[in-house]
């Protein structure tokens, strides 16, 4: 083409827009959007750059901007890009294949449309043009329709372009900022893309996980086997469903340090032909929400102060365990376990020591049944074990060793030294004992029949033998018998040995009596009224009737001197127990200095301070009291500091023995001597027909007398 002289422009160039209006019957992209797009022509030659501005701005309806040679075209695409380049190639300062390939260093220039203006043709010229960047080329001379359609053409891609890397950097936003991780990979798993969340909990980078086997970067283990888990292959994904997530999964950090618990899923990536060409997996850590969910089903399944299943979960074991010997007809053992000699540990020293010696106790429990065994805590003081595969005979040296190993714990509080037992219950888990309410009847069963044989020791449930009530069913006996009155009274007399008779002087005694009539002495329901709280309810009825009695046989009353009657320690802590002696008394016009009441030594130290204010107000209204089973506590001699009562019954065992056994011989002296000293009198308990016994404690000084030997209890008359 014809070139013409020119001298470069050392002043900045000058823009030059011209407008197309909005009525111009040409019709082009530009006219149809917001804002015209925006074209930077360089060209040398004048009349051709007028030709093209012209072409351009009034025929198209571009915004045209001009430069007249390839500097002044870098230099204005760098203050203000334009959304495409017209470039002459062959331009003095800077040609336009130079300024092309400049335009392609710069950030924006890497996507801009360039179109090389030129009248070479030839291969070598055309390959240079491409590879410094140039889109496309149109020859001269221009054939402006030719121009005109590729001018719309490459703005149209190129706005198809910014509006797909719009799209890419919305969804590399979105990615970036949601909490779940990303994982991108290919039709073969390799990966392709790591969202931040995603490099942050497998410890890979998006560079460095980049090519790497998703197995790799993705390094999950079954949560309770700790085999590896794989993510199966796109195509072996179910279409067009999301794949399930692993259950149970942990996420491996590529440190190896951290591990994270995940819940994910697995989807293809299909093209717009449905064919697979990747896959995206996306995960979240679910390490807390998963731990809580543990920590919910702990709680809900065991005891919090011994860690001990507890008896929900225990119910649950041990139905699952009668289903099992229906269906494979194998044995299992239930032991019931209910440790004597608590309630003096968590009355005397709070139930902070309880509870910790159920603590203590619980060690032991864990170290005496083997590892595959249930131990559980059902409640107070009261444990359960299911020993399974574990025929009767087998397990009773389990048990047994059980019994010794808490009866050998010490366990020290308060400057003082307690011991415990345990009675266990146990009855065997077969084909023919498969309901689990009755299994725990039974074992319940026996373990009050190893308490009633003397404590600490294992007893196996009998069939053939009329067996005991268990204490849930003592319950139900207890409270219907206090609804229908199915009590009555006995008396057993209290006799002068050093004292003057006075009258009727004796002791009651409560009985139950059964549908046939027969009587049940205390001791059978004691333990279950007093685990029940049902104790208070049998005082207050001893006392409401024994008062009623007195006020309807007058004779007896007035022959009476004075009648005692057993409390328990829970009615020695019963604020409002004092009021209802008094009422009672008031009610059925009985004198206060009629009664007598017993409380033990154990149930004093207790209940000191509650004790103190009973005797006070039951004192001054003219009642009497007596410590018993006085001799064996932890602190009797300071007991009679403390409390003002006025008769001492001495312990039966230090009696029994008293003739042959100087030491007891010698406390029973001593409790006389101070007793004399403090006023109080003296009462000698499981005391023989024995003349030379009663000669003895006469010599002590002991004021009254009383067994079975002597009096045998009869009933009320």
């Amino acid at each position: 083409m014809n070139k013409p002289s020119s001298t470069p422009h050392s002043e900045p160039p000058v823009l030059q827009t011209t407008m197309l209006p909005h009525h111009s019957q040409e019709s082009s992209l530009s006219s149809t959007m917001h804002a015209p797009s925006r074209i930077l022509v360089a060209e040398d030659s004048p009349v051709l750059l007028a030709i093209m501005l012209n072409t351009l701005a009034t025929a198209y309806g571009y915004q045209v901007e001009t430069a007249e040679n390839g500097q002044q075209a870098l230099e204005l695409f760098m203050l203000n890009p334009a959304d495409m380049i017209l470039m002459d190639a062959d331009m003095p300062v800077l040609d336009g294949i130079s300024a092309c390939a400049q335009i392609r260093q710069l950030a924006e220039g890497r996507t801009v449309p360039i179109m090389i203006v030129t009248g070479y043709g030839e291969r070598d010229w055309v390959d240079r043009a491409y590879q410094a960047g140039a889109t496309d080329y149109v020859m001269k001379p221009i054939n402006w329709d030719v121009l005109r359609n590729r001018i719309e053409y490459m703005l149209k891609v190129k706005q198809a372009e910014e509006a797909l890397l719009a799209e890419k950097e919305k969804a590399q936003v979105t990615l970036a900022s949601i909490g779940d991780g990303v994982i991108t990979a290919d039709a073969w798993q390799r990966v392709e893309y790591l969202n931040p969340v995603a490099s942050q909990l497998t410890g890979w980078s998006n560079k460095e996980a980049i090519g790497k086997n998703l197995s790799v970067v993705f390094n999950i283990i079954d949560e309770d086997s700790k085999e590896k888990v794989y993510i199966p292959l796109p195509d072996e994904l179910y279409l067009p469903k999301v794949q399930d997530k692993h259950p149970q999964i942990i996420l491996c950090n590529e440190s190896q340090t951290k591990h994270f618990s995940v819940e994910n899923t697995a989807a293809p990536i299909q093209d717009h032909k449905n064919r697979i060409i990747g896959m995206v997996l996306v995960f979240h850590d679910v390490t807390a929400s998963r731990q809580m969910a543990r920590d919910i089903e702990y709680q809900a399944s065991h005891d919090p102060l011994t860690g001990l299943i507890n008896r929900r979960e225990f119910e649950r074991r041990l139905n699952l365990m009668t289903q099992s010997v229906l269906e494979k007809e194998t044995e299992h053992t239930l032991l019931y376990m209910d440790l004597d000699r608590f309630k003096v540990v968590n009355d005397t020293c709070t139930h902070a020591a309880g509870d910790e010696l159920l603590r203590q106790v619980s060690k032991v429990i864990k170290k005496q049944i083997r590892y595959h065994d249930t131990a559980a805590r059902l409640g107070g003081d009261e444990f359960g074990f299911l020993l399974e595969h574990c025929t009767l005979d087998n397990a009773l040296p389990i048990a047994e060793k059980l019994c010794q190993a808490i009866q050998e714990i010490r366990f020290p509080w308060d400057r003082h030294v307690f011991t415990i037992g345990a009675s266990i219950g146990a009855v065997s888990v077969n084909f023919q004992h498969a309901n689990m309410n009755r299994l725990l009847n039974m074992a319940d069963e026996a373990c009050v029949t190893a308490k009633d044989q003397g404590r600490n020791q294992v007893y196996v449930y009998q069939e053939k033998t009329k067996a005991q009530p268990g204490s849930g069913q003592w319950f139900l006996r207890l409270q219907e018998s206090l609804e229908q009155d199915n009590f009555c009274l006995f008396q057993q007399t209290i006799l002068p040995l050093n004292k003057k008779d006075q009258g009727l002087h004796y002791e009651v005694l409560l009985r139950m009596q059964d549908e046939a009539g027969q009587l049940i002495l205390p001791g059978s329901f004691f333990s279950a009224a007093d685990r029940y709280n049902l104790m208070p309810k049998l005082d207050r009825w001893v006392i409401h009737y024994l008062c009623q009695w007195l006020h309807h046989h007058p004779e007896h009353l007035q022959k009476l001197n004075l009648v005692s009657i057993n409390i328990s320690d829970r009615s020695l802590s019963d604020e409002d127990f004092a009021e209802f002696v008094l009422e009672q008394l008031s009610r059925w016009n009985i004198p206060a200095q009629r009664l007598c009441f017993e409380f033990t030594e154990l149930a004093a130290s207790t209940h000191l301070l509650n004790t103190q204010h009973l005797l006070t107000k039951l004192h001054q209204a003219g009642c009497y009291f007596a410590l018993d089973n006085f001799g064996i506590g932890i602190s009797s001699f300071n007991t009679l500091k403390n409390l003002p009562v006025d008769f001492i019954k001495i312990q039966g065992s230090l009696i029994q023995q008293v003739m042959d056994n100087p030491l007891n011989r010698s406390i029973v002296q001593s409790i006389t001597h101070i007793a004399q000293i403090l006023e109080m009198y003296t009462v000698a308990e499981f005391v023989e027909n024995d003349p030379e016994m009663l000669k003895t404690l006469q010599e002590i000084g002991i004021d009254y007398v009383q067994g079975f030997a002597l009096a045998e209890p009869e009933p009320l008359k």
